[in-house]
C-alpha cells in the first residue's frame, strides 16, 4: 500500500473548507478509535486522494462541508490524531481510553458532548459521503433515527435528534448502536448509490476503491 502521510499542515490545508451547508448548528460524531484489525494496518492515515490527504482527512472534510462541528473520537494511536487535528477549529477531539471495549463506548463518550438539536453519526473509514447525501438526510429529519439504505443495507451517516441518541444509549439491550437504534423509533431512507454503505475496512476494499 502507499506510504502514510503524517503532516499536520496537510490536514489543516485539506480541512480548510468553506462555511458548512447545514442551515443550523449541527454536530457530527465520527469514530476513529479502533485497531483496524481487519485492515491489517492502521487505516486512518492511509493515503486517499491528492495532495497528501488521508482516509480520515477525506471523511472529516466530507462531514465539515455540511456540519458545523465534528466530534472526533480517538483511541488507538490517539496522540497522533490529536497532533494532526488539534488546530482545526471545527474539530473537537475526544479520546476514549476504553476504545478496546468496542465502538459503543466511543459513541457513548461523544454523545455526552453533543450540543445540537440533531446530530449525524458516522465513521472515519466512510469516505464517499457527498454533500448531496447529507442534504437529502437533513431534509427528511424527524423525531425518529434516520438511516440511509442502499438495496436494504443500512449505512451512514445516520441522522438523529440528540434526544433519540441519548435514549438509544440508555437502553440496556443491544451491544451495537445499530441494534439500539433499530429497537427504537427509526426510519429507513432508500438511496440510489452504494456510497452510503462503502467503508474501507479491508485491504481488498482499499485496493478496489483507493483514489490516489
Amino acid at each position: 500500500m502507499p506510504s502514510h502521510p503524517t503532516s499536520a499542515d496537510t490536514a489543516l490545508s485539506y480541512l480548510s473548507v468553506r462555511e458548512p451547508l447545514c442551515p443550523q448548528e449541527t454536530d457530527c460524531i465520527m469514530t476513529a478509535a479502533g485497531l483496524s484489525s481487519r485492515m491489517g494496518e492502521w487505516k486512518m492515515m492511509l493515503p486517499w486522494g491528492s495532495g497528501g490527504a488521508t482516509l480520515l482527512d477525506t471523511s472529516l472534510s466530507n462531514a465539515l462541508r455540511f456540519c458545523h462541528r465534528v466530534l472526533l473520537v480517538t483511541g488507538f494511536r490517539g496522540a497522533e490524531l490529536a497532533a494532526r487535528y488539534q488546530s482545526v477549529k471545527r474539530i473537537q477531539i475526544l479520546h476514549n481510553p476504553d476504545y478496546e471495549t468496542g465502538l459503543l463506548s466511543s459513541q457513548h463518550l461523544a454523545a455526552q458532548a453533543v450540543t445540537s438539536e440533531y446530530c449525524f453519526l458516522t465513521h472515519g473509514d466512510v469516505p464517499f459521503l457527498t454533500p448531496a447525501i447529507w442534504q437529502t438526510l437533513w431534509a427528511q429529519r424527524g423525531d425518529a433515527a434516520l438511516l440511509p439504505c442502499y438495496k436494504q443495507v443500512p449505512g451512514h451517516p445516520v441522522l438523529l435528534s440528540r434526544a433519540c441518541l441519548l435514549a438509544a444509549l440508555s437502553q440496556p439491550a443491544g451491544n451495537t448502536m445499530k441494534k439500539r437504534l433499530l429497537a427504537g423509533p427509526h426510519t429507513f431512507l432508500n438511496m440510489q448509490s452504494d456510497e452510503v454503505i462503502t467503508d474501507i475496512d479491508t485491504p481488498e476494499a482499499y485496493q478496489q476503491h483507493y483514489r490516489g
